[in-house]
This record gives structure tokens, sequence and C-alpha cells, in this order.
């Protein structure tokens, strides 16, 4: 018998213990104690995601952040700032020995087929990107494409980041549902005030919210479809479960020791 995927929609919790919670299920899957997992999850306030390695005071106005109550966290994937607010974000843990290709621009491709299914299920047909990389002058995710992100009538509507730890991967992702973009570049550092105009103006040429293409689709029909979607496209069932105590107390740890902090990027990892 095939073993078990997982399905977890975990709720509502602050930014930086959604991040833990993602490590600390790439941490027990390494060790053969968790399986393959999609995770859906929400945000206990407006917050702000940031890759890796982004330099938060050269891109980030942390004081108006703190100023309008938008918590900051730094990712374990790479990529660009992510604004949580009005969106829907997923993770996936699987490793090789599941059928993941290596190489990161690969198990994008993968995974991909995932995202596909789970947005033909809302009724939005939507491609992976050509694989031209667009970099944009932007601290902004949405503002840049690249291979992991899939698109429809042109524009972005998923972005993902990847991370791997051995032959395991944890990615990363967030599809918009609504129009947040304004708040969201109010937060961000530019040299003037022209600069950001433009910047939010070619994000909203290149970007459309979901909502743009599915006005109807509550947040817990995008679950449902990115549970479905995701096992069509893997050809396993991911059946509904929960964190195990050690995964949650591991997360709570890791909250204590890196994720309450902006400043931990030592580690050596592969990502993108």
């Amino acid at each position: 018998m095939a073993e078990m995927f997982r399905f977890l929609d975990s709720g509502v919790h602050d930014a930086a213990l959604n991040m833990a919670i993602d490590e600390a299920i790439l941490i027990h899957h390494l060790r053969g104690e968790a399986p393959p997992t999609l995770r859906v999850f929400r945000w206990s306030q407006p917050s702000i995601s940031l890759g890796r390695f982004q330099n938060v005071e050269r891109e980030i106005l942390s004081d108006l952040c703190r100023e309008r109550g938008v918590a900051l966290v730094r990712r374990p994937t790479g990529g660009r700032a992510v604004y949580h607010r009005d969106e829907f974000t997923y993770s996936i843990v699987i490793s090789r020995r599941y059928g993941v290709p290596s190489g990161v621009v690969a198990a994008y491709a993968y995974l991909a087929h995932g995202l596909l299914e789970a947005l033909a299920l809302l009724g939005v047909q939507a491609e992976i990107s050509d694989g031209r990389v667009q970099k944009h002058p932007s601290a902004a995710c949405f503002a840049s494409s690249t291979q992991a992100d899939l698109t429809s009538g042109g524009y972005k509507l998923v972005g993902s980041a990847q991370v791997w730890r051995e032959d395991a991967l944890l990615q990363q992702g967030s599809l918009p549902l609504d129009d947040r973009a304004e708040e969201f570049y109010a937060l961000l550092r530019f040299p003037d005030e022209a600069a950001r105009a433009a910047a939010l103006a070619f994000y909203r040429q290149k970007t459309q919210p979901l909502h743009a293409f599915a006005p109807d689709a509550s947040w817990e029909q995008v679950a449902e479809a990115f549970r479905k979607g995701f096992g069509q496209a893997l050809e396993r069932e991911f059946v509904p479960g929960e964190l195990s105590r050690s995964e949650l107390e591991l997360a709570e740890q890791l909250v204590a020791e890196k994720y309450s902090k902006l400043e931990w990027r030592k580690e050596r990892v592969t990502l993108v």
C-alpha cells in the first residue's frame, strides 16, 4: 500500500510560527518521521515574508511596518518580499524518493502541475512561465518573473520559492486573492515617490489577483482545489491530517532560536 501523503490546514498563526512550522515539517520528513506534506495556512496579522538573502534595511521601511502593525519574518526559502494579506499561502515538503526530479528548475516544473490543476479546478487556465527570468528593481516578489511562476493571460498569478536539504525540498508559494499592492509598495524602500509609483504601475501591468479571474472563490475553496489539484498531479491522495506534537515543539523551538529574528542567514543549503 502506498504511503499516505498529508494535507494540513494549519489555521491562523503569527509570521514566525508559520515559517518555523514549514522548517519543522521539512526536518521531520528528512528523518522519516513525516510524510510528504501539502500545507495551507493563514496569518494572524498583515505580514511581509522576506527572501532568505534580502537586505531588510535596504529594501523595507521597517519603522513604517511597525507603525502599521505589519510583521516582518525571514523565510527559509529564497526570492523576494511577499505581502501576506488577502492572499493564499501554501507550502509543500517532499523528497526525491517520491518522484521529485533533482534540480531546482526541474522540481519547480514537476510541482507546477499541482498548481495548474488547482487553478483549473477554480476555473482558471494558467501556464508555467516561459522561462525567461525578468528582474525588476523592486524588493517585491511579484514584480519579477522566474521559472517558478504561473501566469494566466500574461499575468503572474502564483509565485513560489524553494529550499533543498539533502534529498528533500520545501517549496513555499503565494497566490494573491485581492489587490493589496498599493499598501505593500508603501512599505518598500524606494529612492523617491516617482520610483515607487513607477514600480507599482509595473507590478499592476504584470500581476493580477485570483479574484480578477475567479471573483467568487473563497479561501476554503482554494484550499480544497490545492488539495485535489496536487493529488491529481502527483497521483496520490492528500489526506487531511494534523501536525504532530514533535513537529509543533520543534517549530516553537525554531521560533525562539531563529524565526523571531531577521538575521540568521548562515546555513549552507541549495535554494532559489
